[in-house]
């Protein structure tokens, strides 16, 4: 026979649970505190809160002026005729004029804190009057007990309150353990979760219906976010796969390439072929470069900062600059470099500014020209490439790179500036565009410290 499982209670079931048991342990104290004081009365340790007042008359009939005998739960004192305190007896102050009030003008209650004062005139000798004053509380039997104990009444209900509070706060304790052991619960998948910790199943349970869907819901999460990465992994690994296979079918064509630009470097050239040999050359040179970057980056390398020479890098931005411009009939100019020592990503900075000279010179027209400078002011380090064409679209400025464009619409756009924005975000720095009222402006910074600078 197969085993029920229980289920966790819900919120309102606990709530209900909650007022139940608070209820139900308050009547029970209550209950357990009045069979407590019956047992006190029945014991003789207390006296009922009626006693004082029904023995009233028969304490103002026995007693013969001898107040030593007049019992402890009355107070009184002697008057004159004249409402004049004769004996102050046993009253404080403010009791004495509640009595010589109720003598002078018949009022036998008094309104004190905390119980009402009933008082009661009895004749004495020589005009005297005693006046006794009474009140319906619950008096110690023992004189000794009255005298040192506190108001037996106040204590006793004061001890009924402390109970039901004790017991309520006890209830609510019991209760929020069980909420809290589920928030830790819920915590703990949390934080599993965020830490990518997601092999295991979640197996804990939850106290509250509720908060255990709740973490069934995370468990699931959980599972579904292990597969999606698994996919993705598996996903990476084949694109890492891929990007080798690539690099390595690369070598073919860019042997092919460097083979035959070496054997026309050899014949006898014009000038203007020699600059295009030349051209061919360096560009597979690069490319080589590149296929080597992408083999590593296919085996899960990365780039390093190393310290590189300015006046070295800028060198080959030039050469770069001079290639891709020349065959677009677009001048090119690059000025003269401050003397520094960067320490940078070589290659992903020089891709970057390769592929802004790319930019301009694609989109500078014929006959235009592009500028490429260097400088730094208060430790900020930049590079600026500047041309004569149509400028930025809007939608290029609004982007500034932070999000690569798959558009083939004119204007500067693609991944080239995404590429170029996270390089810069490597680096500490940011990349900057704007148009110039002769055309676009790339601006590559980045902070540089004091010591890299070379001293003449």
């Amino acid at each position: 026979m197969e085993k029920s499982v229980k289920r966790p209670a819900g919120l309102t079931v606990l709530f209900w649970r909650y007022l139940l048991t608070v209820g139900i342990s308050i009547v029970t104290a209550a209950l357990i505190w009045w069979a407590a004081l019956g047992t006190l009365f029945h014991m003789g340790i207390i006296l009922p809160a009626a006693y004082a007042a029904s023995h009233i008359q028969e304490t103002a009939d026995s007693f013969m002026e001898d107040f030593e005998h007049i019992p402890h739960y009355y107070r009184w004192a002697v008057f004159d005729t004249a409402g004049e305190t004769v004996s102050a007896g046993n009253m404080d102050s403010l009791q004495l004029e509640y009595a010589r009030q109720s003598l002078l003008y018949g009022s036998p209650a008094a309104r004190h804190f905390p119980y009402t004062q009933y008082h009661m005139t009895v004749p004495l000798r020589d005009e005297r009057l005693c006046v006794l004053q009474y009140d319906y509380s619950v008096p110690y039997a023992d004189p000794n007990l009255q005298k040192i104990l506190p108001d037996f009444q106040l204590i006793w209900s004061l001890l009924l309150v402390i109970l039901w509070v004790l017991l309520a706060a006890l209830c609510t304790r019991h209760y929020t353990r069980l909420f809290r052991q589920d928030a830790q619960t819920i915590a703990r998948a949390t934080r599993a979760i965020a830490e990518q910790r997601l092999d295991k199943p979640f197996s804990e349970k939850a106290n509250v219906r509720e908060l255990g869907e709740a973490l069934e819901a995370m468990d699931f999460l959980r599972q579904n976010l292990s597969e999606s990465l698994e996919r993705q992994w598996a996903m990476e690994q084949q694109r890492q796969r891929d990007l080798a296979s690539l690099a390595h079918d690369l070598k073919t064509p860019l042997t092919i390439i460097s083979g035959n630009g070496e054997l026309l470097a050899e014949e006898p050239l014009s000038d203007t072929q020699r600059e295009s040999v030349d051209a061919i050359l360096r560009g597979a040179e690069r490319l080589e470069e590149y296929a080597g970057r992408l083999r590593a980056f296919s085996a899960g390398e990365k780039e390093t900062f190393t310290c590189v020479s300015l006046t070295e890098l800028y060198g080959i931005w030039q050469e770069a600059g001079t290639g891709l411009c020349g065959p677009k009939a677009v001048r090119f100019s690059a000025q003269e470099p401050p003397e520094l020592t960067l320490y940078i990503q070589r290659e992903a900075v020089s891709r970057t500014v390769l592929n802004l000279l790319d930019n301009a010179a694609r989109y500078a027209g014929t006959d235009g020209k592009v500028v490429l400078s260097a400088r730094i002011e208060e430790n900020i380090f930049s590079v600026t490439v500047t041309d004569t064409g149509p400028g930025f679209s809007p939608e290029a400025l609004v982007r500034a790179g932070r999000e690569p464009s798959l558009s083939s619409r004119p204007g500067h756009m693609g991944w080239g500036l995404y590429r170029a924005r996270q390089v810069m975000r490597d680096h500490g720095g940011e990349l900057r565009l704007m148009n110039t009222e002769s055309g676009a402006l790339a601006e590559l910074r980045w902070p540089v410290r004091k010591f890299q600078t070379k001293t003449s």
